[in-house]
């Protein structure tokens, strides 16, 4: 009987051991690293009262740096409510003044939360990368962040002294009016930076001094409206819906108006025009419409700029295009007119 020996030595022998705990070892390391402890749990690592954060995924490392932000910027967007015409009345109400407009409206933007979070100083924590999926967890220090809504608060406050004071001293009762309601509009705006500092720094507040100066504000625009009143006149076939669109804008502003007021401190003088308009088409009617509003301070003697706006309806009936047409209108009172009276108002007090 022969014995055969296999030629198995040693060396092949124990290459084989090390190359099979080489291939267990990193099987066991894809298993665990593909979710590391950051991405289930980030306040483990980053601590929620020092830091605000938010993971983002995506095809590429940019594209889930850019979902990050935007998660970020959703935390922000919950709280922001200012309003586009809020942000407008600030960038008119401080463009003579030494603001940054740019950085403080970008605070208080809805629309523009995403693409100025780098402004919060957003920094990239952490990467990771599981098959084609990337993750990143962005976020900012809270402290160090809320710095910047303290800087621009601080800077609004003097603004809002400074146009009270004015406001304080003023005989005129129209440039008044113009000083408060100016001196408002930055109160809203730092009502706002207060609320998303607080979101910042985690912190729930029973006492805001931003609430309270607006407030302040509104209760000394209550109060001038004893003087500030308004004698209301239309020409005739003056829609009863754009009367009453007028009188909400005026009282809304704080002025106290009426048709029977004596001794007025502004007349106003409103007209709406409605003419037939060809335009070419059989299966509609079109009107041309405008609407022209007169403003005169009698206080000071001196006229606003007339408020002209125009526009064109159609619809299947000249009744219908005739209502369509006090609707535009309507609209028009309700948004760029009220626009429009902020704007005399600034431009008495500059």
């Amino acid at each position: 009987m022969k014995t055969i020996v296999t030629n198995f030595t040693a060396p092949r022998l124990l290459n084989a051991a090390l190359v099979f705990i080489v291939m267990m070892t990193a099987v066991s390391c894809a298993s665990t690293s593909r979710t590391p402890g950051w991405l289930s749990s980030p306040g483990d690592a980053y601590p929620e009262n020092q830091y605000l954060t938010a993971v983002g995924s995506g095809n590429s490392l940019q594209a889930a740096q850019n979902n990050a932000i935007a998660n970020l910027a959703r935390i922000f967007r919950a709280d922001v409510r200012a309003d586009q015409t809020l942000v407008d009345d600030y960038i008119e109400t401080m463009r003579n003044e030494d603001v940054d407009l740019e950085r403080v409206t970008s605070l208080i933007s809805t629309t523009r939360i995403e693409s100025n979070m780098e402004m919060l100083n957003v920094q990239t924590y952490e990467t990771h990368r599981s098959g084609d999926t990337y993750y990143v967890l962005s976020g900012f220090e809270r402290l160090r962040t809320s710095t910047i809504y303290s800087r621009e608060i601080s800077n609004n406050e003097m603004q809002i002294n400074e146009l009270r004071s004015r406001a304080s001293g003023e005989q005129s009762v129209i440039r008044k009016m113009g000083l408060l309601r100016s001196a408002l509009v930055v109160s809203e705006v730092n009502e706002n930076l207060s609320r998303q500092r607080d979101q910042i720094l985690n912190r729930s507040v029973q006492y805001n001094p931003e609430v309270e100066q607006r407030l302040e504000i509104e209760r000394e625009i209550e109060e001038l409206s004893r003087q500030a009143t308004i004698r209301l006149s239309t020409a005739d076939g003056f829609p009863r819906e754009l009367d009453g669109a007028l009188k909400s804008v005026f009282q809304e502003m704080g002025f106290t108006i009426g048709e029977s007021v004596t001794d007025p401190l502004l007349d106003v003088h409103a007209r709406f025009i409605v003419e037939d308009t060809d335009l070419g088409r059989d299966d509609a009617v079109f009107k041309h419409w405008s609407v022209i509003v007169d403003i005169t301070d009698n206080q000071t003697r001196t006229d606003f700029r007339q408020f002209f706006h125009e526009g064109r309806a159609g619809a299947a009936s000249d009744d219908q295009a005739t209502r369509r047409s006090a609707r535009d209108a309507r609209n028009v009172i309700e948004r760029p007119f009220k626009s429009f009276v902020d704007q005399q108002l600034r431009s008495l007090i500059n």
